[in-house]
């Protein structure tokens, strides 16, 4: 093989693995929420507040980062692993917690539970990460044949709800509920386009906050 041949593999290679990049992620993610983040998350209750460390003044809907690992390159087969971390805004997450949370706690009568008392959330930590794993091959003897196993994948960042409830301002009870991060990994499947699976995947991961507050819900009504 001769340096011009070399030259426009890995011209190739660098080419594919461009067709994936933080800016294409980053706004499918903001095509998918297309929610208005210069403002803080809000409960409209009277007797529900909800706060959170996690939330910044940040209005981008995620941040992505691209790495390149296991780079193996041989003679005939190179073997490449690109990663896209994204982060999402942590006011996506807890905004769908929220609205699930404050629609599930009335359909369960947590107001008349409380019976004049409130309750303070406090969402120390909560899931909105997920890596976008493109593990690629190419061979070639005069032609070069590329393909990728294309997935998505969760970290194991808990969803952890920190509560109070008080009477007249003094605490009467307080607790912490802690949640595992249930999101599966997505496969890519034949002839879905990457857009459409990173919908999918967000959906499943939407499915599954709004699940996780629901879970919060009984565990404080079960206190009561």
């Amino acid at each position: 093989m001769n340096k011009n041949q070399l030259l426009a593999i890995l011209i190739f290679a660098i080419a594919i693995s461009g067709c994936v990049g933080p800016n294409k992620i980053n706004k499918w993610v903001a095509k998918h929420y297309d929610q208005d983040l210069s403002t803080q998350p809000k409960v409209k209750s009277d007797y529900l507040s909800v706060t959170s460390p996690l939330v910044a003044s940040d209005i981008k809907p995620s941040e992505d980062t691209k790495q390149t690992k296991n780079f193996l390159p041989l003679l005939f087969y190179w073997h490449m692993d690109y990663l896209n971390t994204c982060t999402l805004n942590a006011k996506l997450p807890i905004n769908t917690f929220i609205s699930s949370f404050q629609t599930y706690a009335n359909s369960k009568g947590l107001k008349q539970k409380l019976n004049g008392q409130k309750l303070q959330l406090s969402i120390d930590s909560i899931p909105n990460m997920f890596v976008l794993y493109d593990n690629s091959h190419m061979i070639w003897v005069v032609y070069a044949y590329g393909w990728d196993n294309i997935s998505f994948r969760p970290n194991n960042t808990p969803l952890v709800v920190s509560y109070k409830i008080t009477n007249n301002n003094t605490v009467v009870k307080s607790g912490t509920v802690t949640l595992p991060n249930t999101d599966k990994i997505l496969d890519l499947r034949f002839f879905q386009s990457i857009k459409k699976a990173t919908d999918e995947y967000l959906d499943q991961y939407d499915e599954n906050i709004q699940a996780m507050s629901r879970k919060v819900v009984d565990n404080i009504v079960a206190g009561l």
